[in-house]
């Protein structure tokens, strides 16, 4: 077992409540505090601890990553639906529907607490659902009995009208709550980023000696600067500090041209800026501008190359799966969901394929791809059941940077032609 496991292992034996620190498990297990550090940021990823701002890093209730819910409001504005009654619970949250074509005695099978029962003119089964706290969308634009009403306004449970059949309504709600949970996977800056406590920041009246004593003892080299108020006005690097005289202040030599981000934001969005613009640490704001910590560049890579995906495939994936990696080729056959309006292949679907060869091409890399230019001329339109043949050629690579040049083909004829130049991380 590694030393990093072994870690988490212990962690997840501690009792709840139990405070933890790198020095106490570097300590206690014998292990390096960069390694105790690195297991305890792992293990907060997976919810084991939590840090708190006064009480430090503590042992948690493990929980992962929770689905978020949609709400009936959010619910009646999908399937475009009209509040018949109980507006009073629109807010609750929804996490299940079922389709009321069973008998009554079967379903109490199926009802659960924030349930939504889908159901056509059947008053008993309405009547069923909200007496056990289960919302009502009737379908068919059926009308709706005075008791049903009258019990829907007592319970405030909602009950809602809609026009659409029931396949159609199950179809938006399943699509919802598939855009909802790719939604909650993607990875965000609040689950990667260091708080500025464990990390570290200056004034911007702290010296430069005050600098070089940080990095001898964070040995980061790139700071936030902060004024009175606590707010981000610069970053200090080794570059803008390293030749100035110790008693210099660092607002006389800090770069005030900085980049900021939220918790809020994707992983996905911010490794793109941080290759794009060299960036190897970037500050994390509230909304009132104040610091709250910073995401580093070697941060962003371990996790991202660590990250699970949902199940739920999106339309990029989807994309990739039509792919046929052949000897010196790839290759892909039109469908009808690739096609624009006009019966032709949608340009933004080659565009897409393209990215996806890019990333087979270069994978064994380990590294970081974004996307610098891409140029593509279009010789011939495509329609649905054609077979493309796509011909790559890495024309150029070097450490930072790499040119592929395609051919598209349809049967023997040249169809596109583009070139693509990506930067490498």
């Amino acid at each position: 077992m590694s030393k990093h496991q072994e870690i988490l292992d212990y962690l997840e034996k501690l009792p709840i409540g139990k405070r933890v620190s790198v020095r106490s498990i570097s300590n206690f297990l014998n292990v390096s505090d960069g390694t105790a550090y690195r297991a305890i940021k792992e293990a907060e990823n997976q919810g084991i601890v939590e840090t708190r701002p006064r009480s430090g890093t503590i042992r948690v209730k493990s929980q992962k990553a929770v689905l978020e819910h949609l709400t009936y409001r959010e619910i009646q504005e999908i399937t475009g639906s009209e509040i018949l009654a109980g507006d009073q619970g629109l807010e609750k949250e929804f996490n299940k529907f079922y389709i009321g074509a069973m008998t009554e005695e079967h379903v109490l099978d199926y009802v659960s607490e924030g349930g939504l029962l889908i159901v056509g003119d059947r008053t008993n089964i309405q009547r069923l659902a909200l007496k056990h706290d289960n919302a009502v969308l009737v379908t068919g634009g059926f009308e709706v009995d005075e008791d049903v009403i009258r019990l829907a306004n007592q319970v405030q449970i909602p009950v809602i009208r809609t026009s659409h059949d029931t396949y159609t309504v199950a179809t938006m709600i399943n699509k919802a709550l598939s855009n909802m949970q790719i939604k909650t996977d993607i990875l965000t800056v609040e689950q990667v980023y260091r708080p500025m406590h464990e990390y570290g920041y200056l004034s911007e009246t702290d010296t430069v000696r005050d600098y070089l004593d940080l990095v001898r003892k964070n040995r980061f080299s790139r700071f936030p600067v902060v004024n009175q108020h606590q707010m981000v006005v610069g970053v200090v690097t080794m570059r803008d500090a390293g030749d100035k005289a110790p008693q210099t202040t660092l607002d006389k030599v800090m770069s005030r041209t900085i980049f900021t981000t939220n918790l809020s934001t994707s992983i996905a969005t911010i490794s793109q800026r941080m290759i794009a613009e060299d960036y190897e640490m970037i500050p994390v704001i509230r909304t009132n501008q104040t610091l709250l910590g910073v995401i580093t560049r070697r941060d962003v890579m371990d996790r991202i190359s660590k990250v699970q995906f949902s199940s739920l495939p999106t339309f990029s994936e989807q994309i990739g799966q039509k792919i046929q990696a052949e000897n010196d080729h790839y290759q892909f056959t039109v469908e009808p969901s690739m096609l624009e309006k006009s019966g032709v292949l949608a340009n933004g679907v080659v565009i897409e394929v393209l990215m996806k060869i890019v990333r087979k091409i270069m994978q064994h890399s380990g590294r970081s791809l974004i996307v610098e230019q891409l140029i593509i001329n279009f010789l011939q339109a495509v329609q649905v059941d054609d077979v493309i043949r796509i011909e790559p050629q890495l024309v150029r690579r070097t450490r930072r940077s790499a040119l592929v040049d395609f051919s598209l083909y349809l049967d023997l004829q040249l169809i596109a032609k583009a070139t693509i130049t990506i930067k490498i991380n």
